[in-house]
């Protein structure tokens, strides 16, 4: 169960055509969605976002069809494609995926779909710590709050973390990662609420 809400995105995102947008770096992309210092808000409105270069699916949100999405109270989504920059150099392919009800946001998560970069005829696959050195590098703060870095899994594990940037409350920020075939995956949500947190189970135990 616990897997399925950070997979919302594999779940319920059709298959969106083929471009390369402005590469954005993956930490202005969720800093975005985090909520401005001192302001007081139910949920952030589904404009939010909205000057980031990603390419949309919908022009707003679209109500879900997933039955367990709205067993959730999610009852509208959005998806999009855009380029994450980890870092200076490294530019990965990911899915964004908004959730919520009419009134706002209640989630949002970015899928890192490949994380493969290619050098010459060689290359790497870039690591779930890259990403976090990335984006302590760019400025933002991460305190973990669930799940240990030393236990979890090399190629499968889960991470919360209090996540902060420079003029934002900190949000819960949810680290999943897996290798499917061989590849490793990351996803990456921001959790809103404590009770999403509380879902959230460690695969060391």
């Amino acid at each position: 169960m616990t897997r399925r809400l950070i997979l919302l995105a594999l779940l319920i995102a059709p298959a969106l055509p083929a471009q390369k947008p402005e590469p954005v770096r993956l930490s202005t992309v969720l800093g975005a969605f985090l909520v401005d210092s001192g302001v007081r808000t139910r949920a952030l409105p589904w404009t939010t976002g909205s000057a980031l270069p990603v390419t949309w699916e919908s022009a707003g949100p679209v109500p879900t069809t997933d039955q367990w999405a709205r067993n959730q109270g999610i009852t509208h989504t959005r998806i999009g494609r855009f380029t994450a920059l980890v870092g200076d150099t490294v530019a990965l392919p990911a899915t964004i995926t908004l959730s919520g009800t009419q009134a706002g946001l209640s989630g949002m998560g970015v899928l890192l779909t490949s994380m493969l970069v290619e050098q010459g005829e060689g290359g790497y696959f870039v690591t779930r710590q890259m990403i976090e050195k990335a984006l302590v590098d760019e400025g933002a703060q991460l305190q973990p709050l669930k799940c240990s870095r030393d236990t979890e899994g090399a190629s499968y594990g889960n991470l919360v973390d209090a996540f902060r940037m420079p003029g934002k409350t900190a949000s819960g920020l949810w680290w999943m990662w897996q290798s499917p075939m061989q590849e490793m995956q990351v996803s990456l949500q921001l959790l809103y609420r404590r009770a999403d947190m509380a879902q959230v189970e460690c695969f060391s135990g």
